[in-house]
């Protein structure tokens, strides 16, 4: 799979919000092996700071980041007009944690845990639809 991602897809930059290092740290590997480059920052704030300062074709988002959570940071995002796909990946895994994804502005939702696979197909399908 990973390699069939690779050849398919142009270099995507994405952009991974999440403040738990072990998350940080197994989304990194998946990104490595996968062949694409991702920066990582650890709550919203950093994250909409660095996507006015850099392009950015995808965003991982964490829902629950100190400072500025994922729904607020999603919700200024879209504010700014930013159309960039946003991915939930979260470890709440309710319904009612999707819809409010979802309601927020984020195109997607990842509940952890989940494995490369799994990744690449969501990166593969929001990558295309750049």
């Amino acid at each position: 799979m990973e390699a069939d991602v690779k050849n398919k897809q142009k270099n995507i930059m994405i952009l991974l919000a999440e403040d738990e290092e072990l998350y940080q740290e197994i989304i990194s590997q998946y990104i490595d092996s996968i062949g694409f480059k991702m920066t990582v920052v650890n709550n919203g704030k950093q994250c909409i700071n660095e996507l006015m300062n850099k392009p950015y074709d995808l965003i991982l988002m964490d829902i629950e980041m100190p400072e500025k959570n994922g729904l607020e940071t999603t919700r200024e995002i879209r504010k700014k007009g930013i159309s960039i796909p946003i991915i939930a990946v979260t470890s709440n895994t309710w319904k009612e944690d999707e819809i409010k994804s979802l309601k927020s502005g984020m195109n997607d939702f990842l509940a952890k845990p989940f494995n490369a696979k799994t990744l690449a197909k969501k990166i593969e399908y929001w990558g295309n639809a750049l």
